[in-house]
This record gives structure tokens, sequence and C-alpha cells, in this order.
């Protein structure tokens, strides 16, 4: 039971912390560089450009693996409460976003208009 108690506050660290800094339109997400490799960018978001389309793996998709890893597996800092609790946040704040933001593959736009964190037109 204190266990899911002190899972509850660092949830909300979670969810706030991504809201702040993983929302294209927050002034914390577009002061971070891009780092793009080719036809991969690793930072601030993962997104791989293959066969015409731009595959964006969302921060609430990895973290639902990682969780779900946490869970049946004891692995070093997936195994701690708190980090289990931010997995949680960042998962709820990624998943409360409208359905447009959630999309895994682009094929309509260009991959430097999804590149930039400015907001498409």
């Amino acid at each position: 039971m204190t266990e899911v108690l002190s899972l509850i506050p660092t949830t909300v660290l979670g969810y706030y912390t991504f809201k702040a800094t993983s929302h294209p339109t927050s002034r914390i997400r577009k002061r971070m560089p891009n780092v793009k490799l080719k036809r991969v960018q690793v930072f601030p978001v993962l997104r791989v450009y293959l066969f015409g389309r731009v595959f964006h793996l969302h921060h609430w998709f990895l973290f639902s693996i990682l969780l779900i890893l946490s869970i049946f597996a004891s692995i070093g800092i997936l195994d701690l409460v708190f980090t289990r609790g931010m997995l949680l946040g960042g998962i709820i704040q990624g998943l409360t976003l409208p359905k447009g933001h959630r999309k895994i593959v682009y094929r309509d736009f260009s991959y430097e208009s999804l590149v930039s964190p400015s907001e498409r037109k």
C-alpha cells in the first residue's frame, strides 16, 4: 500500500515534467536542439525516416514498453518506484494529447517540417 501511495506524487511529477518538456508548443521544447544523424532524429524526439514515411516513436509508447518490462524483470533503475512513477506520468501525459499528436507514422508532411519544433500550418 505504501508503494502505491509513493507512486502518486512521482506520477504527478512525471506528468508535469513531460507536459513542460515534450509538448511541441512548450517554451522548453522549442529551446532544445534538434540532433539528427542522416535519416534519424535522436533528440528531443525519436524519429526515423524510412520508405518515404516518418516513424515517430513517442515517449508514451517507449515508456509503456519500459514500464511493462520493469514489471516482469528487475532491471536496475527500472525497479525503482520513482522511475515507474515518472514513466507512468509520461504515459498519461502523452495519451492526453489530441489524437492528431499521437500518430506514429506520418506520410503527408515533409521530414523537415516534422523535425522543426514550430507548429505546422
